[in-house]
């Protein structure tokens, strides 16, 4: 992610406080394919895309939602590839390597979904299969995108000095 030259602290301050989540393939397929703008998925998108958080995945979850999307609802592709463009930030797989450190903690084909969310200092791994991360290192948190939603809403009251 890159920086304006001049930015002041208070830019700083605020990137800090931004919501880092890495999105599994299922949500971005439920975002793409939503007829409605109220799902949890799709407003978790438009936040990414109003930079209200930061929303990231890895070519290993970009691939698997291509694919997906490609067999099955082919008209959302490129609502997807819009998406991706606007909202997004591609992070690179983890290397296969480091993905022993994380067995046991995520279902094995979900292990570089969990993998690239830790190494790239995320809070949340947002996915409607929190079952298959049973054991997310700390202080990661897997939830689900109604859960996120709520939480969004938290953050933000509370960084405008709204929440009670």
């Amino acid at each position: 992610m890159s920086t304006a030259a001049g930015s002041t602290g208070n830019a700083t301050a605020r990137a800090e406080t931004k919501l880092r989540v890495f999105f599994d393939a299922d949500v971005l397929i439920a975002g793409s394919a939503s007829r409605t703008h109220s799902s949890a998925s799709y407003i978790l998108l438009q936040l990414a895309e109003l930079t209200l958080i930061e929303g990231l995945i890895c070519p290993y979850v970009r691939e698997e939602v291509e694919r997906n999307l490609g067999r099955k609802l082919p008209q959302a592709l490129p609502v997807f590839k819009a998406l991706l463009q606007a909202a997004l930030r591609e992070a690179p797989d983890p290397p296969k390597a480091s993905l022993r450190r994380w067995a046991g903690r995520a279902d094995p084909k979900d292990l570089p979904v969990l993998a690239a969310a830790v190494l790239n200092g995320c809070r949340y791994l947002v996915t409607f299969n929190t079952k298959d991360y049973p054991d997310p290192p700390e202080p990661l948190e897997v939830v689900k995108p109604g859960e996120l939603v709520r939480r969004v809403k938290e953050h933000l009251a509370e960084l405008s000095g709204l929440s009670s």
